[in-house]
Formats: C-alpha cells, sequence, structure tokens
C-alpha cells in the first residue's frame, strides 16, 4: 500500500533543485524580468505604467471598456483594429506600433505578473514523504513580442522566468531562470474562402477545447512544444495538423531542449454551426508516443492514439458540453484498447432581482474513463488523456482521470459581469478494482489489498474577481473527504486552498 513514484522529464528532485534554484537567484531574476517588463510597458505606452487607471480618461477609458479581453494564448490576441485609430492612448500604444519603413507591419508587446499560493493540509492525503502540511509560493513573469508584416507573414517570442518556494519535492516546470518559452514564425496565404497558414518553431500548439488538451497554466512554466503546425481557417471550418515534440524545462538561463523521446502528432478539425444548428464540433485522431510510461501494470514504451469528437453549444438558457474519446495503440507487447468521456450540463437563469441583479447558473459535470481489469492481460485498458489539465478531476490536481468516474453537481453566480462566485460537490470512485488511483505525474495511489471503489468526495468554495482589464483576483477553498479506498492505502480527508493574483497587459 501507499505511493510509487516514477521519474518524468519535468520533474526534478530538492537535491536537484539546488545552485541556480535557490529561491534568493530566482528571486533576482524575477526581479529583473519584472523590471524589464515594466520598463518596456512603459516605454511603449509613453506613460508610467500604472498610470493607466488613474489617468485615462474619456475616450481612452471607452476604447479600454470596448477592447477585446486578454486571452489566455497570448498568440491569439489581434490588435490590428488599433491602426485606424491615429489618437491610441494609455495601453494601446504598446498593443500596436507602427514599424517606420514597412507600410502594414506593426509590432505588439505584452506581457504577465503572476503570483500564486497552494496549501495543502495535508498533501496527497498525508501518503508518503511529503505527506505533510505545506505551502507553495510560486511567481512568474511573461513577457511577449508579436511581430507583424503585412498580412502574410508573423513572427510570435515569449520569454519566461518563474520562482518557487515551499514545495517539498521540486517540480522542473515550476521554476527556471529566463527562458525562451515560444519562438515561432507564421506564413499565412489566401486559399478560396479561408486562410491557410504554416506555423514553425516553440509553440503552444492549441488544437481545440478538448478535455484532454492543455497548456498547463496552474503550473509556474507552461507546456509548449517544438514542431510544425499546418491550418486551414474560415468562417465554418478550421483544420489543423500537426507534429511536434514536448520542451523539456531545465533550471538555467536559455537552457530549454527539445524532448525527442516524446513525440505528437495528428490531426484535428472544427466545425462551427453545422447544418445551422446552435452547436460546435470538434473532431480529431492524434498520438502520443513516448519512451517510456508507467502504470500499475508496470513501465514500458508506449505509441498511444485518441479518436474522438465533442459538441458543444447553447439552447435557451441551456449550455451544454460533450465529449467521448477512444484509445488505442500499444504500451509494451499490449495492445491499448480504453476510453474516456466527460458531459457539462447546466442552465443559466435570467438575472435575480432578489439577488441584486446576479445571474445563477446550476449544472452537473461528469467524467469516466476505463481502468485495466486485468494487469497481466495482452490488452491495457487504462485510459490517459494525452496532455490533459491536472484539474481534470478537481482543482487540487492530485486525481488524475485515468480509471475514475465522477459526478460534479455545482452552483455558479455571476454577481457582474467581472465577479463569479463557485460551489460544487465532488463524488469520485474507481472505475476498475484491479488498476491504481493516478495521482500528479508519475504517482500511482495503489492499495493492494482494497476491494473499494470509493476514492473521495470533495466541497469546493471559489471565487474570480477581474478587478479591470488588467488584474484578476482568484480564491479558493477544498475539503476533501477520502474514501475507503484511500483509507486503504493509509490516507485521510485533507483542506487545500489557493489564492492567485493575476496582472497583465
Amino acid at each position: 500500500m501507499g505511493v510509487l513514484l516514477s521519474r518524468k522529464p519535468g520533474v526534478c528532485s530538492k537535491s536537484q533543485a539546488a545552485g541556480p534554484l535557490r529561491i534568493g537567484r530566482l528571486c533576482r531574476a524575477f526581479a529583473r524580468s519584472l523590471a524589464a517588463a515594466l520598463i518596456a510597458t512603459a516605454l511603449a505606452s509613453g506613460l508610467p505604467a500604472w498610470a493607466e487607471e488613474s489617468d485615462a480618461k474619456g475616450d481612452a477609458a471607452a476604447a479600454a471598456k470596448a477592447a477585446p479581453p486578454f486571452r489566455l494564448y497570448r498568440w491569439q490576441e489581434d490588435y490590428s483594429y488599433l491602426a485606424d485609430k491615429p489618437d491610441r492612448d494609455g495601453w494601446e500604444r504598446m498593443k500596436y506600433i507602427p514599424l517606420p519603413g514597412l507600410p502594414g507591419a506593426w509590432l505588439s508587446l505584452g506581457g504577465e505578473i503572476r503570483y500564486r499560493l497552494d496549501a495543502y493540509n495535508p498533501y496527497l492525503f498525508g501518503i508518503g514523504k511529503s505527506g505533510y502540511a505545506w505551502e507553495s509560493n510560486q511567481g512568474r513573469v511573461f513577457q511577449h513580442a508579436d511581430l507583424h508584416i503585412g498580412s502574410m507573414f508573423r513572427a510570435f517570442v515569449q520569454f519566461d522566468a518563474a520562482a518557487e518556494g515551499g514545495r517539498p519535492v521540486q517540480r522542473a516546470y515550476d521554476q527556471s531562470e529566463p527562458d525562451l518559452r515560444q519562438a515561432f514564425v507564421d506564413v499565412m496565404l489566401p486559399v478560396a474562402s479561408g486562410t491557410a497558414m504554416l506555423r514553425s518553431g516553440r509553440q503552444e500548439l492549441y488544437l481545440g477545447d478538448s478535455r484532454w488538451l492543455a497548456v498547463r497554466d496552474p503550473t509556474n512554466l507552461r507546456r509548449s512544444f517544438d514542431g510544425f503546425l499546418a491550418q486551414y481557417d474560415d468562417r465554418l471550418l478550421t483544420l489543423r495538423a500537426f507534429a511536434a515534440h514536448p520542451v523539456n524545462i531545465a533550471p538555467g538561463a536559455f537552457d530549454d531542449s527539445t524532448f525527442n523521446a516524446e513525440t505528437f502528432r495528428g490531426v484535428y478539425a472544427v466545425v462551427r454551426k453545422p447544418f445551422d444548428l446552435p452547436l460546435t464540433i470538434d473532431a480529431y485522431v492524434y498520438g502520443r508516443q513516448q519512451a517510456s510510461a508507467t502504470y500499475a501494470r508496470g513501465t514500458a514504451a508506449e505509441d498511444r492514439w485518441s479518436g474522438g469528437a465533442r459538441l458543444a453549444g447553447r439552447f435557451s438558457g441551456f449550455e451544454y458540453v460533450g465529449e467521448a474519446t477512444y484509445q488505442w495503440g500499444t504500451f509494451g507487447t499490449a495492445k491499448i484498447s480504453a476510453y474516456g468521456a466527460f458531459a457539462d450540463l447546466g442552465y443559466r437563469f435570467a438575472p435575480v432581482q432578489a439577488l441584486g441583479g446576479a445571474t445563477p447558473k446550476l449544472g452537473v459535470r461528469a467524467h469516466t474513463a476505463s481502468g485495466d481489469d486485468n494487469l497481466k492481460s495482452g490488452v491495457f485498458h487504462t485510459f490517459n488523456g494525452a496532455y490533459p489539465a491536472a484539474s481534470v478531476i478537481s482543482e487540487m490536481s492530485l486525481l488524475s482521470v485515468s480509471n475514475v468516474s465522477n459526478v460534479q453537481p455545482y452552483a455558479q453566480l455571476f454577481v457582474t459581469p467581472r465577479l463569479v462566485l463557485g460551489a460544487n460537490w465532488n463524488v469520485v470512485r474507481k472505475v476498475s478494482t484491479a488498476d491504481s488511483v493516478y495521482g500528479p505525474i508519475g504517482t500511482l495511489i495503489t492499495a493492494k489489498a482494497s476491494t473499494s471503489l470509493d476514492v473521495a468526495q470533495i466541497g469546493q468554495f471559489d471565487a474570480t474577481w477581474n478587478v479591470n482589464r488588467f488584474v484578476q483576483l482568484h480564491g479558493l477553498y477544498a475539503h476533501v473527504f477520502a474514501g475507503q479506498y484511500l483509507r486503504d492505502a493509509r490516507g485521510r480527508d485533507f483542506d487545500y486552498y489557493r489564492l492567485q493574483l493575476t496582472m497583465l497587459w
């Protein structure tokens, strides 16, 4: 009984974190990056970077209010609309900088500063050497430059630096001196009624809204790939084909490298309003090949393919998402045959005057993913998302979707367009008795003698406040009631807290 840990790329021990990863040195790198970001902001805007809220009035305030919000993937932002506004003010001067001597060429600057506190009491249900109460303090800085030359060429570069303290076993993707997170070029050509694009270089490789693909934003350093992306896009269809290797994060300055032992390739299509129906369909086939992967049945090379579809839409107050995926391929000498599915059905009510005009939403989410029912058979049934968010099952990021199902009723209150409150109750159960419960990367929670399927129940409260266009506050509290399976693995109940402050420009 207990926890099995395996070494994975991007994970380092406490001893490895010494030297260049000492907190003092990282904090100095963090401060240098922050100062550079603020100087760039001030120079680009022609104003002190902190003066936007106090000095912007009239047209500038109206423009900021009407401007599109910042995106999770910053390279998706488009500030070309500012070309027709000669009296750009404040932050707009940084977002659209015409380049003299190059008609139709412009540069956009931006970035992010984030502080995040994660607290566990105790960590990982109290199992293992790190199963005690501790807090993780994380800070990161992103700075990017986006160059457009006409409508056919674009170059995007993003730098980052990150520091963390308090985690017993340091993870490589939580701390690094300044490094190159993204650097790619796009070549775009008009084709029929749409546009064709070829992207090459280091990139975050957004494909679509599949539940099993994520940028790994909760960690300090986000996931990126070295490779190619080809895309066709028109009003109703987006088609993407790609081949890439993930980036291996190292602790020093500008020392990240391509991790050639892992390959990701495939195709992904997005169809909007098929037959004029109020929905969007994502369909995909992609494969992740790893030189080494670890499950309850052991460690071996894996070539896992996923094929599936996702439907999402809104109708008469209802909001719905559904996704189903089948997986095949090989794990060692075994053949893979696994499945995973996700659904989210909610209803958004009209504003309630008794609640000050707030808008409530009620809904339920559910996951299920197959597990290995016979650890010695020639067919391997454990589902594993290619690059899922660690918070797919719960926000504490300690339970993987593999071999579990969960049902999560939830309620949200949209107090204002900027303030959202939420609460949910999450019931998590195993699918297969023979297989383990999968925790953070490389972690198996195993209770060999247990026949229980009861993993945990989780109660959670959260709040997100977009103070203004540039500042967001987020807080979360969850209490985890350990189920019989976790208790058989010598686990127990615990509390999880999160506080996050994000500033974007």
